[in-house]
């Protein structure tokens, strides 16, 4: 198999071609080629991963202003099912940010789910986005075969691709953490069910710590084929969890994956700097 070439899209060929990976990644196009053909030409960016000469994976950015700065804003990322876990999306944003450094711009944004673990990884740990916001049903109810009518949550994270924090991020790979993950304490208590799906046992929103765990399922996307009502629950109580902890200072600090020794589990790290309000309380699930 030859070696996939990450590069600008040009024809309109090339353009369709990132129509059928959405169909195949979210079930229908939330992009058209025609929009990505004139966004190609006008300030933003299409690329794609190619391989053997056809278009495997797809990114797309436009020029936005947030806060009053000029970004680009990152829409889309998607790569075929048949060629995932070959890092084909952490070299679509390399890519994505050197020719976005080369036109001036300083910051790439975008929202993701927060319960969807593999995103977490790669934006948090690999690329060192920092998470800036919550929006509950970002985009409402949308034909989605991964969000299979859930309400659509995200996180909006703000890669600043031009500062020192990114560049060692990225120059020397992922960090080790030097706090024991036993000692830090957990917003969510957890369980697996009968079915092996972890479940919320407990929701404690009175922590003072200077760093929280938040814990997440690793297979989100099973878990939503599987058992609909459950990932239900795991939208509304991480919805709280998250926009509580946020009100009260604290932030993402990091992620830790199954890789990171955690027993195959999910954790977001929070962290907050200075002292908190009055909070509320613990309650069982």
């Amino acid at each position: 198999m030859s070696r996939p070439q990450i590069r600008l899209l040009r024809s309109l060929e090339e353009f369709r071609a990132c129509e059928h990976i959405q169909k195949a990644v979210w079930g229908n196009v939330g992009v058209g080629s025609e929009v990505l053909a004139v966004t190609q030409k006008y300030g933003g960016v299409v690329l794609g991963a190619v391989v053997g000469g056809k278009v495997v994976g797809c990114l797309y950015a436009f020029l936005a202003r947030r806060h009053k700065v000029l970004i680009h804003w990152s829409h889309i990322m998607a790569v075929e099912p048949a060629h995932r876990d070959q890092g084909l999306g952490f070299r679509m944003k390399l890519a994505h940010r050197q020719l976005a450094l080369e036109r001036g711009i300083k910051s790439i944004c975008w929202t993701y789910d927060p319960l969807q673990s593999r995103n977490a990884a790669l934006n948090i740990v690999r690329l060192g986005a920092r998470v800036e916001e919550y929006i509950p049903n970002c985009y409402g109810r949308f034909p989605s075969a991964i969000e299979r009518g859930l309400p659509s949550d995200r996180f909006v994270v703000n890669w600043r691709i031009a500062s020192l924090a990114v560049a060692r991020r990225l120059r020397d790979g992922i960090r080790l953490h030097r706090f024991r993950l036993a000692s830090l304490p957990r917003a969510n208590e957890t369980r697996l069910n009968a079915r092996g799906f972890l479940e919320n046992t407990q929701i404690c929103l009175r922590l003072h710590a200077r760093r929280v765990l938040v814990e997440i399922p690793w297979n989100t996307d099973i878990l939503r084929a599987e058992d609909l009502r459950l990932a239900r629950r795991w939208r509304v109580e991480t919805r709280k969890i998250f926009q509580h902890y946020f009100a009260a200072g604290y932030y993402v600090e990091d992620f830790l994956s199954p890789s990171a020794g955690t027993d195959a589990r999910c954790f977001y790290v929070l962290r907050r700097e200075g002292s908190l309000p009055p909070t509320r309380g613990t309650r069982g699930l």
